[in-house]
């Protein structure tokens, strides 16, 4: 069983904390019976199955491994003693599991088997239990056999006071952690650590807000978006009010409280609103931003130009960066939305650290003796990871039109990739008041349903990453005009030596119980100037001290995004495709967004996207004098969007939204091969195969086919077997070669034939290919960064480093890390694209000289064949080695995973991070949204 994570705590120590908890309990599992709280409001909060629900049974969902989320002391002593789970916490895993093994000719109805029931209200015999949250608050909640919350108020305000309750009631210590998280108080919440001290550092170079100018921002709601504000703030606080609610009954009640706590150093406390900011401000940084890597594209770009010279170095930069690769694959293909495209740069707008590649000095580092923040942390790093590996852009979305629909109706399969925790770290919601009607996802901590459906439609929303976010270098001078001090406080903006921002953050984290040590004091300075968070100092222009800051579009507009999540929730402003488009025009954050009802597909990239100035480079950093300032945000009609394509379905999966349209400067991704061209190729597949008409379940076949294909074998293989085509080869790679066209013609995916088997179908083929892809992406650019190749050291940095890439091969075992997710990496479409250069193909945007000239070897492209031919017998030898003998069909592991002493499908496998005390078995891999609906609607509400 998997139970990973930085807060499960020594078993002894926690069961004895429980243990005495429990004692105060009467009888033993979580909150039962007909009622908590109050007594019973009234009627007219009845939860009537499907009333105002347009999907006549047509919309499911599912959310592994379980809604419940709630571990009471007694609950945690039961799991501890005999591995007995609370109820409701497991039941949707089997599911989400068991569509990779779904038999061929899945039908809707089958669909059942994988997904739960998304209808609005419930069924009277499917009601475990009844809340009255308060007497003062006309709200109840109603909960299913899944534990999922079915919140009925009012009012608005009544139905986020039940919200609030009902989170706390999932997720309260989840939510204490993300909000101590986002304030950047989580040693002081769970203790000194030198990883809680770094994710603390972290969170204050991207939203250090003092509690005064968090509640700043919900106080400026009102006057920024009038009605619609007042609205968004008032439900918040009735929100918060729905949170402490339930705080205050964990005070009589311990049956209520998380045993979570005892890894705590104290029992939760009431909620401010301003804490929906730190969670908002967490969330939004992780999932909604893009951008801001300008620096670390400075090191590759001066790496690139000592290597291959400064005209050569600067065309590499240029072809790996691909920035508007026009061979990349779109979610919108008819049309150009143009944004990024920057004219004739003006070099003195640029500005380039002396050392790029250096760390840099000063920033918010704490100041306890034994962490220091200035230097990596391995140790940290591998903790932080683990409390919340959140993968920033892993969701999909497949829609298909009418036209293209078995029913003559829109069909849709979608939802966001979070990663697996336990519990989730997504709660499912259905909430109900005169002017909100929604069921689907949300976060704990933020209240709304922010991903799923109304009365009539449906949304999601995969990640866009657009840059939202940029660089600059402030100028430090001295007001006295004097020489300016290497980590001084004043810098240049519009001709005046301005001071910077200074706020100081401190926590007292306490030891646990029992520990040894006075109280450790954390103390961290931060400052900021008009642009934003300055992330520490160095030097540029020949030594002249300059501050790294953080410029980024939403920062102080944490919760701003609320307004059009509450207008998707409202059936009197969202009605069609045009008016949810609205909603997402107000959506300050980054997201791809996805909609349907029984008529029309709608996509909307949604994001602050600032307008630079021409003569700027956006991959680079800039100057904050003044002169190279932001000229506003682009307009909502610019921003990529489309209604019912002529290619008759949407696909994303993070990739770039529609030709033209920029890639961040962080993202390197956006060349030749995406992984939505996996769902691309089975939604044809299945129209091809249904005579061009599917349905919901076909397309959920579609993705769930791609969820287990190898992006590498899928899309690299076919240009390296036409590269090799011919060319003589050793008996051993000849059979290698044999087993990899095998698997290409059946689809190249790591897929096990049935759920018990121990090897996966093509074990052979598998092997081969996850042996091959990193020796073949070496062999072809390792000469392009010489010194050692694409890992070569320069200095501290590297060039591998430097660039913004996951990894160098981001297949689904990520290095053993079993987050699920799997190929975000933009090495495949580097090397397609050059196997096809060297093959005599067609190529879009063919690699410059500079890369031609290096690749391969010093001979350039006519060293290609020794070093494919070389890398592919590398990979023999590594094979025979690692499995023991030469039989290629026999093979069944790679280096990796002999290595590790794992078959490969357990190296692949997806174990949930464990936050807080019962942890999740691990589930075969796929690579597919966390989340996820399976959507259509047969009617519309007459209007």
């Amino acid at each position: 069983m998997a139970v990973r994570g930085p807060l499960r705590i020594a078993a002894g120590v926690l069961l004895a904390t429980a243990l005495t908890a429990s004692m105060a309990v009467t009888g033993a599992g979580a909150t039962t019976g007909a009622a908590i709280g109050a007594t019973a409001t009234g009627s007219d909060l009845a939860p009537t199955y499907r009333a105002n629900d347009f999907a006549d049974g047509n919309a499911l969902s599912i959310l592994p491994p379980g809604e419940n989320g709630l571990v009471n002391p007694s609950q945690a002593v039961a799991f501890e003693a005999a591995g007995q789970r609370p109820p409701a916490s497991q039941d949707q895993l089997g599911k989400y599991a068991g569509l990779l093994y779904a038999p061929p000719g899945l039908t809707n109805t089958g669909l059942s088997s994988y997904y739960d029931d998304a209808s609005f209200g419930v069924r009277p015999q499917d009601v475990t239990r009844v809340e009255h949250p308060s007497p003062s608050q006309p709200v109840a909640i109603y909960r299913d056999g899944h534990d999922m919350p079915h919140v009925y108020g009012s009012s608005d305000g009544a139905a986020a006071f039940g919200i609030g309750f009902a989170q706390a009631e999932d997720r309260l210590f989840l939510m204490d952690v993300l909000r101590h998280y986002g304030q950047a108080t989580l040693s002081e919440f769970l203790g000194p650590s030198c990883a809680f001290e770094q994710m603390d550092h972290d969170e204050l170079l991207l939203a250090p807000y003092t509690q005064q100018q968090a509640q700043a921002q919900l106080d400026a709601l009102p006057q920024e978006y009038g009605a619609a504000g007042v609205r968004l703030d008032a439900m918040l606080s009735s929100y918060v009010a729905g949170v402490n609610a339930y705080i205050a009954q964990t005070r009589t009640d311990p049956s209520l409280l998380p045993g979570d706590y005892a890894a705590a150093l104290a029992p939760p406390q009431p909620w401010q609103p301003s804490d929906v900011i730190y969670v908002a401000a967490l969330i939004g940084g992780i999932f909604g931003r893009g951008g801001g890597a300008e620096v670390r594209n400075a090191a590759l770009l001066g790496y690139l130009q000592r290597q291959l010279g400064p005209s050569p170095g600067a065309a590499a930069f240029g072809d790996l960066k691909e920035q508007n690769d026009p061979g990349a694959p779109t979610t919108i293909t008819d049309q150009r939305f143009p944004y990024d495209i920057p004219g004739r740069v003006d070099p003195a707008t640029t500005a380039l650290p002396d050392q790029p590649g250096a760390p840099l000095q000063g920033g918010p580092s704490a100041t306890t003796a034994n962490c220091d923040l200035t230097k990596p942390n391995p140790t940290a790093l591998q903790y932080a990871i683990g409390l919340l590996a959140l993968p920033r852009q892993m969701s999909n979305a497949l829609l298909v039109d009418a036209h293209h629909s078995a029913s003559g109706r829109p069909v849709a399969v979608m939802g966001p990739q979070v990663g697996y925790f336990a519990p989730q770290i997504l709660m499912e919601e259905d909430v109900h008041a005169p002017g909100y009607q929604a069921e689907g996802a949300s976060f704990p901590g933020t209240g709304l349903v922010e991903l799923g459906r109304g009365e009539d439609y449906a949304w999601s929303a995969t990640s866009a990453g657009t840059d939202n976010t940029d660089q600059r270098l402030e100028q430090i001078c001295d007001p006295a005009g004097g020489a300016p001090a290497p980590q001084g406080h004043n810098y240049l903006f519009d001709g005046k030596c301005l001071p910077m921002e200074h706020h100081t953050f401190t926590e007292v984290a306490a030891p646990k119980p029992g520990g040894l040590g006075a109280p450790a004091v954390i103390t961290r300075d931060v400052y900021l100037t008009v642009h934003g968070i300055v992330k520490g100092w160095t030097t540029a222009d020949h030594g002249k001290p300059v501050a790294v800051v953080s410029q980024r579009s939403t920062y102080n507009h944490e919760a701003d995004s609320g307004v059009g999540f509450i207008r998707w929730a409202d059936p009197s402003l969202t009605h069609d495709v045009s008016s949810w488009m609205t909603g997402a025009e107000q959506i300050n954050y980054t997201f791809n967004w996805f909609y349907i009802d029984n008529k029309d597909i709608g996509y909307y990239v949604s994001g602050w996207d600032p307008v630079r100035p021409a003569n700027v480079d956006p991959n680079l950093p800039t100057w904050g004098t003044g002169a190279s300032e932001w000229r506003g945000f682009l307009q909502a009609n610019q921003h990529p969007h489309e209604v019912d394509p002529p290619q008759g379905f949407l696909t994303s999966w993070n990739n770039k939204p529609a030709p033209g349209f920029s890639a961040a400067d962080d993202d390197y991704t956006m060349g030749l091969v995406q992984r939505v061209q996996s769902l691309v190729q089975e939604i044809h597949h299945q129209l091809a195969t249904h005579n061009q008409k599917i349905t919901r379940a076909n397309l959920a076949t579609a993705m769930e086919t791609a969820a287990a294909v190898d992006l590498d074998g899928r899309q690299v293989l076919p240009e390296l077997l036409a590269f090799e085509s011919g060319r003589p080869a050793s008996a051993g790679v000849t059979a290698m070669l044999v087993q990899l066209r095998g698997w290409l013609a059946a689809g190249a995916q790591r897929h096990k034939a049935a759920p018990s088997d121990t090897q996966y179908r093509d074990a052979a083929a598998v092997a081969i290919m996850d042996e091959l892809e990193p020796k073949l992406v070496r062999a072809l650019f390792d000469p392009v960064f010489a010194a050692g190749g694409v890992q070569a050291q320069d200095g501290v940095s590297s060039a591998y480093t430097a660039m913004p890439m996951e990894q160098l091969v981001s297949g689904p075992h990520g290095g053993g890390s079993h987050q699920g997710d799997a190929y975000g990496s933009g090495w495949e479409g580097y090397t397609q694209k050059l196997l096809r250069q060297l093959d005599g193909q067609p190529v879009a945007q063919r690699f410059s000289s500079a890369v031609i000239g290096h690749a391969c070897g010093p001979g350039g492209l006519g060293d290609c064949a020794t070093s494919v031919g070389n890398a592919l017998q590398a990979t023999y030898d590594a094979l025979v080695a690692a499995n023991g003998g030469s039989t290629v069909s026999t093979w069944t592991a790679d280096t990796a995973t002999k290595s590790a002493g794992v078959t490969m499908p357990v190296y692949d496998d997806i174990e949930a991070q464990t936050i807080g005390l019962v942890g999740q078995p691990a589930i075969d891999w796929q690579n597919r949204p966390t989340f996820q609906q399976a959507v259509e609607f047969p009617r519309h509400r007459p209007r």
